[in-house]
């Protein structure tokens, strides 16, 4: 359900529109974990504005780790999974719609897949119950993963009514409604953290992962 916005606020209209302010998540201590790996996503809801197809995205298996662990991509985009870790490595994603799995992987070996539609797919390893990862993928131009320091800051944003996704693994999706004018239009958005920083799951054949000997190696 889209939720509004409160107490959007309307700079001096520019030449070109844009969506700017803070985001903080909060957990319900009121402590602050941390905004690194939040996603923006906004779509227009009065016009279309369908996004070109991106270059190859990396998402690199190191120190038994996904890197990034949240990126995005758009519809038809390759992705590739460049192993850089001297283990055998499995990506695999049960995502309905979007389920694959790329068998295992030397080293230096790096298997890619087509994104298809849009929306969020879980990536995990088959060998490693730890490594996951959250790929979005958006037919819409405006979208950028947040670095733990800066806020929003989409530009060149065609006036209209827009749905604003914002998504962290602790917090899930919010979405606001957004009425973006000529100028930049200003505001804040503050998430509630409570969900886990780590999601359990089975692996790809739908039964539990083995002990794991070096646990404390992630």
């Amino acid at each position: 359900m889209v939720k509004p916005l409160a107490a959007l606020l309307f700079a001096p209209a520019l030449l070109a529109g844009g969506l700017q302010g803070p985001v903080k998540v909060v957990d319900k201590h009121g402590e602050r974990p941390t905004l690194k790996d939040a996603i923006a996503i906004l779509e227009p809801l009065t016009h279309r504005a369908d996004a070109q197809k991106r270059p190859m995205l990396r998402i690199r298996t190191t120190g038994k780790r996904f890197v990034p662990r949240v990126a995005w991509t758009t519809p038809g985009s390759p992705v590739s999974f460049p192993n850089q870790d001297h283990i055998l490595h499995n990506v695999f994603s049960v995502t309905p719609g979007e389920a694959f799995d790329t068998g295992h992987y030397e080293p230096g070996d790096a298997p890619r897949w087509t994104a298809a539609k849009p929306g969020l797919v879980k990536l995990y390893c088959n060998v490693h119950r730890k490594m996951n990862a959250f790929l979005w993928i958006v037919d819409t131009p405006w979208a950028d993963v947040l670095d733990g320091q800066k806020g929003l800051d989409f530009k060149n944003v065609p006036p209209g009514r827009y749905k604003l996704r914002l998504w962290h693994p602790e917090v899930g999706e919010k979405d606001f409604e957004v009425s973006i004018g000529e100028g930049v239009t200003m505001g804040n958005w503050t998430l509630q953290a409570n969900l886990p920083d780590f999601e359990p799951h089975k692996n790809k054949f739908g039964k539990d992962y083995p002990p794991a000997k070096d646990e404390g190696n992630y």
